[in-house]
């Protein structure tokens, strides 16, 4: 493949913070208007509340084939602003019904000589609702994304190629096949027809998406 992007933001990656590993990143934001990436997620589990943080790209510092440094320090990450927020809300009774229905799953995978119609009852006043805090007329893509063509699904994102200085996309590294028999394929920006947070839709069809070359995705700084 002829002028291939150098930089690759990683999903799933490994985030460093200086020379601390400060979590991994979960999500890339993209402005689908300009097609371009504007933030990345990370999610470190020693961050208060929310443990995910929206990073601005201009913060990623260098990349490498399993992670991303970043200009700032683990403290500076922590104030910069959540990528979840958690409301409580009173579940209704088809919901409470639902939660029951677990909960009875459970109890017979956990001892199978349980009386079948004996169900554990879920007593609940408020449950737990994760909102997603993405900058408005964005979204955020994660790893494993489906990536469909005109005539079916053909694979899941990997990651994005980007332009450095500007943050483009320029291609989708896509993960095409199951389990060992897979390959990587970059899918240029010219062949995406829209993208939405679970799916990506391509406006070619399967033969075509088949006939880009396999390729060897390398790493460098930004």
């Amino acid at each position: 493949m002829t002028n291939q992007p150098k930089v690759q933001i990683p999903i799933n990656g490994d985030v460093i913070c200086g020379d601390e590993k400060c979590g991994k990143s979960s999500h890339i934001i993209i402005n689908p208007v300009i097609q371009a990436v504007t933030h990345i997620v990370v999610k470190d589990s020693n961050l208060p509340e929310s443990n995910r943080r929206i990073v601005p790209i201009e913060k990623i510092k260098e990349t490498t084939a399993e992670s991303l440094t970043l200009n700032c320090t683990p403290e500076e990450l922590a104030q910069m602003p959540p990528f979840t927020e958690t409301h409580y809300i009173k579940p209704d009774n088809n919901t409470l019904a639902m939660l029951s229905l677990e909960r009875y799953e459970e109890t017979m995978l956990s001892d199978p000589f349980i009386l079948p119609y004996v169900t554990p009852m879920v007593d609940i006043e408020t449950i737990p609702v994760e909102q997603e805090l993405i900058p408005p007329g964005e979204l955020a893509v994660h790893r494993g994304a489906e990536v469909w063509a005109t005539d079916g699904q053909v694979g899941r994102v990997d990651e994005f190629l980007v332009e450095p200085k500007r943050g483009h996309i320029t291609h989708l590294i896509m993960k095409e096949g199951h389990l060992w028999m897979t390959k990587t394929i970059a899918i240029p920006l010219k062949a995406i027809e829209k993208m939405e947070e679970e799916t990506v839709y391509l406006k070619l069809d399967k033969k075509a998406v088949e006939s880009f070359p396999e390729i060897n995705v390398k790493r460098s700084f930004f």
